[in-house]
């Protein structure tokens, strides 16, 4: 009965401290979405410096400086396919200030390519939104015999395995991309990696190779000076800078839907109104005309989501690439 008593006497205490505790909590919460951020955020970009991705990283960066007050920076940490840089960010402080400029390499294909990986594409990271997309072309030499996708299609299923073309190297996003192509297919056509997409590009150009697949940003030049010809797009809609090339799905490939993808990620654990925060810096970032103008040179287009679409982008994105990377038994070490 004492005992009794006695927790009766201390409940109003216990109470009303637990009610302090809980007002301080959310103090303290509100307060540092609000000071987000109190120092410098780096963005780690894991691509060498120069290209289209690091561009619009740095494009977004003075975005969020803009809007926040705040520093953010941008730091290429490029190697092994993208793995190096997303390593790093998987294991920085959960705290908002070191966040990956990851996608469809370093989040989706890389976790199956490599055998020994540090972090894992979907548990290791927070995702904050999805930034931009840009589809793949499917291109050959301007001199070659085939002017539409068909011709291809046709010529390489008559004469298996006497066709060949090019990529940046085994498991680069084009590569894979052009597996999932043959795999739509059922075509044999012969991989010849290069040590990057420039030697890649020149090797098309001398007639070494019979087609390649890659981005607009790096052939786009080249097709309009007459020395490309692009056969097909391999995303759903057309390309605006080349809008008489038809898609995959337009070509005959019913369903088939490819395209390079970026979004922000911060370390596993990140509070969640820091990723909020950051959200909101991303959506309204994407919505400005100076940003939208400098994508779309680069046949970016802008795609802010949610924290969960960007989650849900990944798991769709990562089953359906590991498909295609266990059937063609491509491992990378």
């Amino acid at each position: 009965m004492t005992l009794t008593r006695s927790m009766r006497a201390a409940a109003p205490v216990l109470l009303s401290a637990l009610t302090m505790l809980t007002v301080q909590a959310f103090g303290s919460t509100a307060a540092r979405a609000a000071d987000y951020p109190e120092r410098t955020v780096t963005i780690v970009v894991p691509y060498a410096p120069g290209g289209a991705t690091d561009a619009s990283a740095r494009l977004l960066a003075q975005a969020f400086q803009k809007q926040s007050g705040g520093a953010f920076v941008v730091e290429n940490v490029a190697g092994a396919g993208t793995t190096i840089g997303a390593a790093r960010v998987a294991r920085a402080p959960a705290d908002g200030y070191t966040l990956l400029w990851g996608g469809l390499t370093s989040n989706a294909m890389a976790p199956h390519l490599y055998a020994k990986l540090s972090y894992d594409g979907i548990t290791s990271f927070a995702p904050i939104s999805l930034i931009a997309s840009q589809p793949y072309l499917l291109f050959v030499n301007a001199q070659s015999p085939y002017n539409k996708l068909g011709d291809l299609v046709a010529k390489a299923r008559a004469e298996p395995g006497k066709l060949n073309f090019a990529s940046p190297g085994e498991g680069s996003s084009p590569h894979l991309t052009t597996e999932l192509f043959l795999n739509a297919t059922k075509l044999s056509i012969q991989h010849v990696p290069y040590k990057g997409a420039a030697p890649a590009m020149t090797g098309l150009l001398a007639g070494d190779v019979d087609m390649m697949v890659d981005t607009p940003t790096a052939p786009l030049p080249m097709i309009k000076a007459g020395r490309l010809r692009p056969l097909a797009v391999t995303s759903r809609q057309r390309l605006p800078e080349l809008p008489d090339v038809p898609t995959m799905q337009e070509s005959g490939l019913a369903d088939f839907d490819a395209a390079t993808w970026f979004g922000l990620f911060a370390p596993r654990g990140t509070p969640p109104e820091v990723i909020a925060a950051l959200n909101r810096l991303a959506t309204a970032a994407l919505k400005e005309p100076a940003v939208l103008a400098q994508m779309k040179l680069a046949s970016f287009t802008p795609t802010p989501s949610t924290p969960e679409q960007l989650a849900e982008k990944v798991r769709s994105e990562s089953a359906k690439w590991n498909r295609i990377i266990k059937e063609k038994h491509i491992r990378l070490e």
